[in-house]
């Protein structure tokens, strides 16, 4: 892109930042220059509608440019943003960690049911196995204030996204470094929740080039996107208290699968949708 590729009107700098991501074949070209051009201004995409004749510095020009150039090369929208909404808070993220999705607020809201249910808001130790950003830890922490939230990862720079999300939603959530429940070791909770890595080895492969520039240690499941669950099944019941109850986020087609799992190990088990009707959530409950 050359330097003297946008007129200096915010309008016509949006118009060719949307022609520039459309020949990139960025499917939300329009909004994703909105957006990146309102980060560079510090505002909002609905107050910079509000001024489009406005005109643009030499250095707002500059930092455009280069976001464009990043995101036309299929960096992640929210890594270029640095951030990412999550149950309706704000969350940091950078490509340390993986990008909280929609479909993960499922997992939040089965814990919120469990709050409302069957602790009835009092407190309860919850366990977050492969916390990434915190984006779960930390809504589950902000949502049920009473709860004792503990996250575990094996990333220590993912663990330090965790803890500065936390410290922006001033809630008090304890990480620590290790893989699964090794950092846990003799400890016991009401609720164990992840989402842990489960796409398949061959189904990454054809995944889009912005999901493969997301950390694929927080990705990839195994052979079959399973191999987290084999481990999560065989070791939980050393750090689940009597009648507590897991709950994971699982691939769409992995509902039965998951289930399978836990039954053989006698769980009770069910399989929640989410609202395009794919398996999400699997929940399991040892008397």
């Amino acid at each position: 892109m050359e330097k003297d590729l946008f007129s200096v009107k915010t309008i016509n700098v949006l118009k060719k930042g949307t022609n520039y991501l459309e020949s990139k074949g960025i499917i939300d070209a329009r909004a994703d220059a909105d957006l990146l051009l309102a980060s560079v201004r510090g505002t909002t995409r609905d107050k910079l509608y509000l001024d489009l004749n406005r005109e643009i510095s030499f250095s707002e020009e500059e930092q455009f440019q280069g976001l464009l150039r990043q995101r036309g090369e299929r960096e992640p929208l929210a890594y270029l943003l640095k951030n990412r909404e999550f149950m309706g808070l704000e969350f940091y993220v950078d490509r340390n960690v993986l990008i909280p999705r929609p479909e993960t607020e499922l997992l939040v809201e089965k814990v919120l049911d469990l709050k409302t249910n069957y602790f009835r808001n009092k407190s309860a130790y919850i366990l977050d196995l492969g916390t990434g950003s915190g984006a779960v830890a930390v809504a589950a922490s902000f949502y049920w204030p009473k709860a004792q939230v503990l996250g575990t990862d094996v990333s220590e720079k993912a663990l330090m996204v965790a803890e500065k999300n936390a410290l922006a939603h001033y809630v008090r959530v304890e990480f620590r470094l290790g893989d699964l429940f090794k950092p846990v070791s003799g400890e016991k909770f009401d609720i164990i929740i992840s989402n842990p890595p489960y796409v398949a080895e061959e189904e990454y492969e054809q995944c889009s080039p912005e999901v493969k520039n997301e950390p694929s240690l927080a990705l990839i499941g195994g052979k079959d996107g399973l191999d987290f669950y084999r481990r999560i099944a065989d070791e939980a019941e050393y750090y689940l208290k009597p009648g507590g109850v897991i709950i994971l986020e699982i691939g769409c087609s992995q509902g039965e699968a998951v289930k399978g799992l836990f039954t053989l190990r006698g769980y009770k088990t069910f399989i929640f949708l989410d609202f395009a009707g794919h398996d999400r959530i699997v929940t399991a409950k040892k008397e």
